[in-house]
């Protein structure tokens, strides 16, 4: 399966789910959702290393840290999960 498939499905299911409860703009929550997705991969993959990360990424760090913060990302090791502002 590619890429493209893989996430054509999860995207599809992820779109009927919001769709359900939303019947406003869903865009930007996907988009959010994808975004914080990816965020969190890169992450663990660079062992949270935040500047390889945001190399990885192709963003500044301080635009990786607002991101975490906006979307509600916190360390593997963290027990305390902050919930997306974007998604309440």
């Amino acid at each position: 399966m590619t890429l493209y498939e893989l996430l054509n499905r999860e995207i599809k299911r992820m779109a009927n789910g919001i769709g359900l409860h939303n019947k406003g703009n869903i865009h930007p929550l996907i988009m959010n959702e994808i975004e914080k997705y990816i965020i969190e991969i890169v992450l663990e993959e660079t062992g949270y290393n935040y500047l390889a990360a945001s190399k990885m990424l192709g963003i500044g760090r301080s635009t990786l840290y607002r991101k975490i913060e906006a979307l509600g990302i916190c360390h593997a090791d963290n027990k305390q999960v902050v919930a997306s502002p974007h998604l309440l």
